[in-house]
């Protein structure tokens, strides 16, 4: 329900409207105020001078302006949501809209608007009450439930850790088993590769992914050891220290770099790249098994 409305009347039939939804405000409570300026046709400049502060009172939500078009009569409208932490009676100033059109200028002046703040008032039914008794606490000691409950927890924590490492022993690692040869085992995962559409970055970035674990994978069979989580700077050097090859090296590197790029720095290598990329890892594999002093 709307308690304030103050109309000014400009000329040419231009006016500005103000409405606010209260004129009580208690303190920290949220007054909204409306002001809509009325025109007789489109095609104004309107330039409005709102203070950016007003004392006593907060501005919380400054609405952006909205235009009205009702059967050929044009508006603008703002809303701007107020509060105050000042209680006392106070005012929203009057502020200047200047409207042009056609060279002419016209300015109208918006009433201020009185604004009561307060607190919530008080009880004035002056009823007694009692004064309730004093109530006892009881307070538990829950000192050994917590060392119980810290030594079931202790006791499952350990007998996790045993049965991990015991299974850890038995388990071998996947990286090492398999029926084939390291070499078969790379041909055959390098040809399910030239099935990807490298078009599609999502698939390319697969692609270099798989690449690089192929290389991983090779050579930890070849070395019997766990590669797949080395660095590519750690793999270089291992594979150059057993085979002195710069070549096969060059090719791996140049493979591995490429990998990292895409899966690190998204990068997106053109069709011929990953192509290349793939040959090279064939041709680095097969100089390490024609490789006769290996």
């Amino acid at each position: 329900m709307l308690f304030f409305c103050i109309v000014c009347v400009g000329v040419r039939g231009q006016s500005v409207t103000i409405k606010t939804d209260k004129s009580q405000l208690l303190i920290g409570e949220r007054l909204q105020y409306d002001f809509t300026v009325n025109l007789n046709a489109a095609g104004y400049q309107i330039n409005f001078k709102f203070p950016d502060t007003i004392p006593h009172f907060e501005i919380i939500d400054n609405a952006n302006f909205d235009t009205i078009n009702n059967n050929g009569s044009f508006g603008i409208h703002k809303k701007i949501i107020f509060t105050s932490f000042d209680s006392g009676v106070w005012h929203i100033p009057s502020f200047e809209i200047k409207l042009k059109q056609n060279k002419i200028t016209s300015i109208l002046y918006t009433d201020s608007v009185l604004v009561n703040v307060g607190y919530s008032p008080a009880d004035s039914s002056n009823q007694l009450r009692d004064i309730k008794p004093v109530i006892e606490v009881t307070v538990k000691d829950y000192f050994w439930y917590y060392i119980a409950a810290a030594s079931v927890l202790a006791i499952f924590i350990i007998i996790l850790i045993y049965l991990y490492y015991k299974k850890r022993k038995k388990k071998v690692l996947p990286v090492f088993q398999s029926a084939l040869s390291p070499y078969h085992e790379a041909m055959n995962a390098l040809l399910e590769l030239k099935q990807y559409d490298l078009s599609k970055s999502e698939q390319v970035r697969i692609y270099h992914v798989t690449l690089s674990e192929i290389v991983r994978k090779y050579c930890s069979r070849k070395q019997s050891k766990n590669l797949m989580n080395k660095t590519t700077g750690d793999i270089l050097i291992g594979i150059k220290e057993q085979w002195d090859n710069p070549v096969m090296v060059t090719y791996v590197a140049a493979t591995l770099r490429c990998a990292d790029a895409v899966k690190f720095a998204k990068y997106i290598p053109e069709i011929s790249e990953s192509n290349h990329s793939l040959e090279q890892v064939k041709k680095a594999l097969d100089m390490i098994e024609n490789d006769q002093s290996l």
